[in-house]
Formats: C-alpha cells, structure tokens, sequence
C-alpha cells in the first residue's frame, strides 16, 4: 500500500495536464500511486501522460461523459489504496518537495488527519501572491470561505475522507468548500506555512459565473435548512461569507454594482464578526481585479 494516492482530476488541456504531471514526477517522495481521472474529456488526455509511462505505474479512469470535478475528485478517492490522499489540480504544480513535507507535518503529530501547504499565485508573468493557510482552521474558520486552494494544496487521512464522506456532485462549483465545512466537523485543518505549490491565475478566465452563483445559494440553503448542524452565530458567518463569494466573483465579472450589493449583505449577516477577515477579503478581491486589468493591457 502507497503512503500517498495522487487524484488528478482533468477535462481536457493536455498542456496543463502535462505540466501537472511533471511536478508530480519531480517529488522527492517516492512513495505514491498516480490516479488520473478523465473527467469526458474529448481531447486524448493518454497522450500527456507519455512522461509518465515510463517512469512509474498510473491509473486512467475514464467517465463517460463530463461529470464535474466533484466526481472526478470522487472517483479518483474511490479507486485509491493510500493511507493519505492528496488532490492537484489539472492546472496547477507542485514544488519538488511538497510531498516530502506535508507527508513529515502530517506525521510529526498523531492527531494531525488533514493539512494544506501555502501556495503562490501564477500569472503570464510570473508569480504575483503567495498565500499561506492559519496555522490551524478550525469549524468557524473555514465557514469563512475557502482560501487554502484545496484542490491543490489538500492532504487528508483517507479514513477520514470516507467518514466525512465524497463531495457534492450537485454542487458545479464551491464542492471543496462544502466538503471542508463537512470535514472540520471531524478534524482541524492544520497548515503547512510554506509555499509548496503553484496555482495558476489563468483559471479565473474558465469561471462559469451562473454555476458558482448557483453553487454559493445552494450552500446558503444548507445551511438553512440545518445540513451543517451549524449554531446560530456560526450560520450567520457562512450566510455572510456566501454573500463574499457572490460579491469577489461579480467583481472579477466587472459587474461592480452587484458586486457591492453582496459586499453589502456580507456585512449585514456578521458585521461585528473578525474585521479583519473583511479587510483581507477586500485587499484580495482588489488584488484580483488590478491583476486582471494588467493582464488585459499587456494582451491587448
């Protein structure tokens, strides 16, 4: 049995998948299965995985059709035999050493079930952020939104992802959020405070703006309706976050004016809760936006 199973979800982009594939292949860590997981593509997504093939023995899952990549993500968990599961997104790498390190901070403490690592942000010209997760997150922590880039960044206990059980396949978008809210019922998140892994701004650009709306409500309703088994206090700080992630992503959209209406709700559901969260929310969504409108002037 590997210490670690890999899950890749891909739909498409050979490039990037490529590019994921070989940051996989440079850890130093050795001991770990690769699961490729086919989310329909309609690309031959076999033909970026050549470097591979000759270096160590993968798994390509296939699924029929385009699931989402709830699914992929699931159907990769389903088919692993690691004690530890680690995601990376099909755009995104790692640095050389982030197995070796996560799989040490995982280990140094026996109650220690689920980590995330820092990460830089990738544009066309480089890296422009690095983000480095609290060194623990706790329930009302993550209620405040999803900044660790889990899909990336992610290593949980296998058992524990079986408890928790898989992610929503309803969901479209927020999925890793959902299951976080989920999983920290059972175990913090402890962070890894070092960058061991590339995220790539270009992904904004593939945002489907109707499937997040969607996505942030759906949540939003499951917390009302009591799916979290949430408090009083810690359901008024989901609300407000969801009311964050509609304003970030309306901003990113250029709608300004939707955007400040859900910024303003934000506020209405925990205006007396971690001001410092809406400060670092604000500089974030800011950040976002001059990046973009610099990306935009240099393409043009």
């Amino acid at each position: 049995m590997p210490a670690v199973s890999i899950v890749i979800p891909v739909f498409n982009r050979q490039d990037v998948l490529r590019r994921a594939v070989s940051s996989v292949l440079s850890q130093t860590f050795q001991d770990y299965e690769l699961i490729v997981v086919d989310d329909g593509s309609t690309e031959r997504v076999a033909d970026a995985l050549s470097e591979a093939r000759d270096k160590i023995v993968f798994r390509l899952i296939h699924h029929g059709r385009n699931r989402g990549a709830a699914a992929a993500r699931n159907t990769g968990a389903r088919a692993a035999t690691g004690r530890y599961l680690a995601f990376l997104d099909s755009d995104d790498t790692w640095r050389s050493e982030k197995l070796a390190q996560q799989i040490a901070f995982m280990e140094a403490e026996t109650e220690r079930r689920m980590s995330c690592t820092g990460f830089a942000l990738v544009g066309e010209h480089g890296v422009f952020d690095r983000r480095l997760p609290p060194k623990v997150s706790d329930l009302d922590e993550i209620l405040w939104g999803c900044r660790i880039s889990p899909g990336t960044t992610l290593m949980v206990e296998r058992a524990l992802w079986e408890t928790t059980g898989p992610m929503d396949e309803t969901l479209g978008r927020l999925e890793d959020w959902d299951w976080m809210i989920k999983a920290a019922r059972h175990a913090p998140f402890d962070g890894l405070r070092q960058t061991l892994a590339d995220v790539h701004h270009d992904r904004y650009a593939h945002v489907n703006e109707a499937k997040l709306v969607a996505a942030a409500r759906k949540i939003a309703d499951y917390a009302r309706e009591g799916r979290y088994g949430l408090s009083p206090s810690q359901k008024r700080i989901l609300l407000s976050a969801v009311q964050y992630e509609l304003a970030a992503t309306y901003y990113r959209k250029g709608r300004f004016g939707a955007g400040l209406g859900a910024l303003g709700k934000s506020l209405l559901y925990a205006p007396w809760k971690r001001p410092g969260h809406v400060l670092a929310a604000l500089n974030t969504v800011r950040a976002d936006i001059r990046r973009s409108l610099t990306d935009e002037r240099e393409g043009s």
